[in-house]
């Protein structure tokens, strides 16, 4: 949040993607009606007045009072971790986006796959500068790993935050970011992620290499190659133009990608051509159906659809990205005699997809599962995210008055010749990095 006397603006309002340490991790379910309540009340959700609706508030809760000040929330892109709160915004509390991003976040609600709390708020496209009081902000197109990504300049009273939201530098040649990095220069504070910090990455080691898309597309045609029979696929459905791209190298190959119907329907809706998802003989449980119904009827469209029969007849004619929610569905699929022969290659091409790695609750139960189906998991992704040593070169190429590294389980492991701030949950500073008396 960066506040005056007359202006407050809200940089993201994501939720923590549910990890080992998340209390809201599997097997627990939320409360419908309670989410934002049980999440402030065992301190994962944070403590801001005034921005949250106090209708998921308890009756007369301090939170919910509004503020004087002028208020608006700015979303950088549409991953969990930054617009996931969306829906506990107050209704009158403006949320501001990316044109992309909002298309986006439209094709996420008719596919029911937004995070909790009440409606998710109508986004207002961003177009120029926005002002909020005595506080503007622009959006900075940036290379993530999603439609609509951006960094936020926001110009104050007291000077130039610059927010990197998240970036890389070897997406398509990190023309976008390294536009960011022009237009950042000499701010008196960065604040930047600083997600591939957070891990001690050997050299050479394999999906957390910044691989092209090129190359990485070339990685998931050499296992459909090998494999004689059935391919499986993770990755993450809002990286369209990923998901399109791996659609194409599919059908180069003599295969159908089939998708779980809430990603078919998320695809479908923000206008991807040639869908396909499963017909009624595959049992999926009933989110997916209600997201393909809803799909079709904004779009006045129909997905294709593909049968289990027609998947087992021929196998090798298909691609299937599994619903990793619901593991045993695995078994409907002709991953065993009398389809496949014991010990034949079957890869499970996994391109930044669901569950994301073993820092997720879910991770190794899911790889227990593939081992005892035989399933070969192929590492093939390329972290949206920058690499440390770009990171590094970000910050002194923009050179700051100050850094300040968040969104990353070692920040500290940002080791820069400017000054760098440190922050702590609930401490106000001030743009040169002191704290605000």
């Amino acid at each position: 949040m960066i506040s005056t006397p007359t202006a407050r603006v809200l940089l993201d309002m994501g939720l923590d993607i549910p990890a080992e340490r998340d209390l809201f991790r599997a097997p627990v379910h939320e409360r419908p009606g309670f989410e934002l309540r049980d999440r402030l009340a065992v301190g994962f959700a944070p403590q801001i007045p005034g921005v949250y609706d106090p209708a998921q508030l308890d009756p007369g809760a301090t939170l919910g009072r509004p503020d004087h000040r002028s208020t608006a929330v700015f979303l950088s892109h549409a991953h969990l971790d930054h617009d996931g709160a969306l829906g506990f915004v107050r209704p009158d509390v403006p949320v501001y986006a990316h044109p992309d991003t909002v298309l986006l976040e439209a094709a996420i609600e008719v596919s029911g796959t937004g995070g909790p709390g009440g409606d998710r708020p109508d986004l207002t496209p961003m177009t120029g500068m926005v002002t909020v009081g005595d506080i503007t902000v622009e959006a900075v197109p940036v290379d993530h790993d999603i439609p609509g990504a951006c960094g936020f300049l926001v110009t104050t009273p007291d000077g130039t935050l610059a927010y990197t939201g998240d970036l890389n530098f070897h997406r398509d040649g990190g023309r976008l970011s390294r536009g960011f990095v022009d237009r950042a220069a000499g701010a008196d504070m960065l604040v930047t992620e600083t997600t591939m910090l957070s891990f001690d990455i050997p050299p050479g080691a394999g999906a957390w290499e910044p691989r092209s898309e090129g190359e990485l597309l070339d990685l998931a045609a050499e296992a459909m190659t090998r494999a004689p029979g059935l391919a499986l696929v993770s990755m993450y459905v809002r990286d369209v133009d990923r998901a399109q791209r791996l659609m194409a190298r599919a059908v180069a190959h003599g295969r159908t990608l089939v998708w779980p119907g809430q990603s078919a329907a998320l695809l479908h809706h923000i206008g991807v051509q040639g869908v396909t998802t499963w017909d009624g003989s595959r049992p999926q449980t009933r989110c997916h159906a209600e997201a393909v119904a809803r799909a079709e009827a904004a779009s006045h469209g129909s997905i294709r659809t593909v049968s289990l029969d027609a998947v087992r007849a021929s196998p090798s004619s298909f691609l299937i990205q599994p619903d990793v929610s619901d593991v045993p569905s695995l078994l409907d699929l002709p991953l065993a005699a009398p389809h496949r022969q014991p010990g034949t290659f079957l890869p499970f091409i996994h391109a930044q997809g669901e569950p994301l790695g073993p820092f997720m609750a879910n991770w190794h139960t899911y790889m227990e599962w593939l081992e005892r189906l035989d399933v070969t998991f192929v590492g093939i992704g390329s972290s949206g995210h920058a690499t440390g040593e770009a990171l590094h070169k970000m910050v002194m190429d923009i050179h700051p008055g100050v850094v300040v590294p968040i969104h990353g389980f070692r920040p500290e492991a940002l080791q820069v010749d400017v000054p760098r701030l440190l922050p702590a949950y609930g401490t106000s500073y001030i743009l040169n990095g002191s704290v605000l008396p």
